[in-house]
């Protein structure tokens, strides 16, 4: 008898790969139509796919400015995608399925599993319930106080800081950088302290990764009448590192920016030194991959554009709405350095052994994602050689950082890129947003690895 054909069946990674693609080219088609754009004219499916693109992948970066250009069902349309990028479509369609009370099938949640980078599949629809709570939460708090900043303290009219405060509160929640405010991102309210902080605050909470807020919810729970200190011991090793990292990175670049702009008469220059550390501290955070900008990018140093550059790639921390090569990731990566410095062989972290193939995994995100900006730089390079906008190879640089990142923040290259260009910063983001590794997963069609499998002999090389 002939053997039955399996039926085909997506991987989770391809599964992934082309939810978040269909969602692209529907947002995409919606963006096209003419009742999108205040002109009545339609904006032409490139720019469309640009704006889904860096919805949908929560980037932020524009081809036409997103205040003036989009109407009101343009500027739904492009929310709706910032929430389902930020959320993971597989988020929203568990959900539904939990409110109609039907059964999670175990393909799901393979999906999930993949989505946020999990062990097992166990525990993966108490996860969603978690991570739509958090997210209902964060954004609903900070839209009650943006509302509040902007019609208390900016006089705005009730229902245009009722609109504003909604859209930015998902927006930074979301890391996605989209803004309805001014021509200038928050460059006019880069004095304003309450805009400042709530928006750095919903940055730092989306970019934190729901699988520490899990793991700090439980903590609280579980040691209600204990010290901070001991609540930090018990917190997973994962918390542990996207604590440190998160705090240390934003640290440091505060620290790199006020030295290297403290006196720039086109970003901090101006500023009293309260606006100094304020301006300094949201730019640090923003680079957490959000895209706001209370300072100009294109007046920054050309050493604080390669810094910018740098953090814009680390990114984030894991499972949550941020992108980049994410702060565990290079966490790992150090701990495996200072393990090496002091002689171990294996390598060691706060009380705990990390697994070979976790540090194998983590240079391979770094190299594949460093590879990837690189490249892009190099063909972006050569399709704006002739471009009518001059383009400084460290402003593309920046900019394919910031697209690779899914951060959002442009020295203003991007509306003026050619054809080409517009393609390799989408595909940029798309990368960027879904993650090297689950996109090279995703293109291998093979099933099955045998190679993994065998067993070769041992050869050591010589290293340094």
């Amino acid at each position: 008898m002939p053997e039955k054909k399996r039926p085909f069946h997506l991987a989770p990674p391809q599964t992934i790969a082309v939810g978040f693609a269909v969602i692209i080219l529907l947002g995409a088609c919606l963006l096209c139509l003419p009742i999108a754009s205040r002109s009545g004219h339609s904006i032409g499916f490139l720019n469309a796919l640009f704006t889904a693109t860096s919805a949908t992948c929560v980037t932020g970066l524009v081809v036409v400015n997103t205040l003036q250009h989009w109407t009101l069902f343009g500027h739904i349309v492009i929310l709706a995608l910032i929430q389902l990028g930020g959320l993971s479509f597989i988020s929203i369609l568990t959900l539904n399925m939990v409110i109609l009370r039907r059964r999670i099938p175990l393909r799901n949640r393979t999906v999930i599993q993949a989505s946020f980078n999990q062990d097992s599949t166990a525990g993966m629809v108490r996860l969603v319930k978690k991570v739509v709570q958090v997210t209902l939460l964060a954004e609903g708090l900070g839209a009650a106080l943006l509302f509040a900043s902007f019609f208390f303290g900016d006089g705005m009219p009730l229902w245009q800081a009722l609109g504003k405060g909604v859209f930015h509160a998902i927006s930074a929640f979301c890391n996605a950088g989209f803004d309805t405010l001014s021509a200038e991102s928050l460059v006019p309210w880069q004095g304003s302290l309450p805009i400042n902080l709530i928006i750095m605050a919903l940055i730092i909470a989306g970019g934190l990764g729901f699988t520490v807020w899990g793991d700090i919810g439980d903590a609280a729970k579980r040691g209600k009448r204990r010290s901070l200190r001991i609540r930090f011991i018990h917190l997973k090793l994962h918390t542990k590192i996207a604590l440190i990292m998160t705090a240390a990175l934003i640290l440091l670049g505060v620290g790199l920016f006020l030295a290297l702009e403290w006196n720039n008469p086109e970003t901090l220059g101006p500023l009293s030194v309260p606006g100094k550390v304020l301006a300094a501290f949201f730019q640090s955070v923003t680079l957490r991959t959000a895209g706001f900008n209370s300072i100009s990018q294109a007046g920054l140093t050309d050493f604080s554009k390669i810094i910018s550059s740098f953090l814009m790639i680390i990114g984030g921390s894991p499972a949550g709405t941020a992108g980049g090569f994410k702060t565990v990731t290079l966490g790992v990566v150090l701990l495996a350095m200072l393990s090496a410095l002091r002689g171990h062989d294996r390598v060691q972290a706060l009380g705990r052994t990390l697994p070979l193939a976790l540090l194998q995994k983590a240079l391979a995100v770094i190299c594949t994602l460093l590879g990837v900006v690189f490249t892009a730089t190099l063909i972006l390079h050569f399709s704006e050689m002739n471009s009518p906008f001059p383009h400084d190879i460290l402003d593309l640089f920046f900019e394919t950082s910031s697209a690779a990142g899914t951060v959002g923040v442009t020295t203003g290259i991007t509306p003026h890129l050619s054809l080409t260009g517009k393609i390799v910063i989408i595909l940029c983001m798309y990368i960027g947003r879904l993650g090297p590794v689950t996109v090279a997963m995703a293109l291998n069609m093979r099933r099955h690895a045998t190679a993994g499998s065998l067993s070769y002999p041992d050869e050591r090389v010589i290293i340094g």
